[in-house]
């Protein structure tokens, strides 16, 4: 894959924070089923990967013929991914099988239930913005874990704590490495290595200590690739039709850090009459959707020109995804979720303009 394009999948962070142990080809494999399941705009929880695109991802001949593709697939789904909720950690599968489609030189992969729901709901429980131009150059599996892990946080940290024993947990080698030099030297510092030599992170580590044990890390992480993929502009020219989706900075409704984020959202005015709500351009909607989204965002103010930003890019990213005119109901719920983290992503731009500009009045 050209290590232009902008081929973004919308990770669930649940996805990020589950735990799996898989080989690098076949986390690249997985991903490639993201983008897929995810491109689609349906319920339909197959589908096609073609020879060819099996090839832009495996390099080398002897792993990217029929039949190694095929073992390949084979071992995905006989591999587990564990998902954490409140009552502890649940085993699921990757796939539940593939078939090889030899008139039309495609895997067609039926994903497991889990997974499908997850990929489609992304925007319901937050999300990080994984580009497949950098995750399908890592070689080494860690630093593929790696990846996820810190850009699930590197939009609103710069300094991301791991502990030591939940690292292990998640990248399933809890057994392996009881000195702590050896975790550090096989695993930690070979995958900060790669991400480093990207070119699109520049990370440091700090070890903290409880007694004389360490107990966690500290990440501190310059993430230089984009967590959005056009401009506020509306320039999207370098990003391909299929893709035509924003990616915002992840949120956890759980994480206190962004509490304050959220709070400038849901408090943003008094509430407004209904019938004096602003909408910045009313053409777009059907009269249904219209009610709905007067009742819905009643106590945003699109009058501030942050909001009313968030408003078009929404519109915009519903219209190129769905190939609409309008937005129908069949549309509003995914135009609903990406108003939502657009107003995040405008609120924390707003804020930081703000200091910004009392900084400047300081020093003046």
């Amino acid at each position: 894959m050209d290590r232009n394009e902008k081929n973004i999948v919308m990770k669930n962070n649940i996805i990020i924070k589950a735990k799996y142990n898989i080989s690098t080809l076949e986390n690249r494999i997985f991903l490639m089923l993201l983008y897929k399941l995810q491109k689609n705009n349906d319920d339909v929880i197959k589908c096609e990967i073609s020879h060819e695109e099996f090839k832009t991802i495996i390099k080398k001949k002897q792993t990217s013929s029929i039949d190694s593709i095929s073992n390949l697939l084979v071992n995905l789904r006989k591999q587990s991914i564990y998902f954490k909720d409140e009552e502890g950690w649940g085993e699921y599968g990757f796939i539940n099988g593939f078939k090889y489609i030899k008139s039309r030189k495609t895997f067609k992969i039926e994903a497991s239930k889990e997974i499908h729901t997850y990929i489609k709901n992304y925007l319901d429980t937050g999300y990080t913005p994984i580009n497949l131009a950098i995750f399908f150059g890592l070689i080494n599996p860690n630093a593929q874990r790696f990846y996820d892990l810190l850009r699930l946080w590197s939009g609103t940290k710069s300094i991301i704590n791991y502990k030591v024993d939940d690292l292990k947990e998640l990248l399933m080698i809890e057994g392996k490495y009881d000195r702590y030099n050896d975790f550090k030297r096989r695993i930690v510092v070979p995958a900060i290595k790669e991400l480093n030599e990207t070119g699109y992170f520049d990370i440091d580590f700090k070890e903290n200590k409880v007694g004389r044990k360490v107990d966690s890390i500290d990440f501190i992480v310059q993430d230089l690739d984009k967590r959005k993929y056009f401009s506020k502009d509306d320039v999207i020219n370098e990003i391909p039709n299929s893709m035509l989706e924003d990616v915002v900075i992840p949120y956890d409704e759980r994480d206190s850090e962004n509490q304050d984020i959220i709070s400038l959202y849901s408090n943003d005015i008094d509430q407004l009459d209904r019938k004096d709500i602003f909408v910045p351009d009313e053409s777009v909607f059907t009269t249904g959707t219209l009610r709905s989204f007067k009742l819905d965002f009643k106590s945003i103010d699109f009058k501030n020109q942050y909001m009313e930003k968030a408003f078009n890019d929404a519109v915009m990213i519903t219209f190129d995804k769905d190939n609409v005119e309008s937005i129908k109901a069949v549309s509003y719920k995914f135009f609903k979720g990406t108003l939502d983290n657009k107003i995040i992503e405008y609120r924390i731009e707003e804020q930081q303009d703000i200091k910004h500009r009392q900084e400047m009045e300081m020093l003046w």
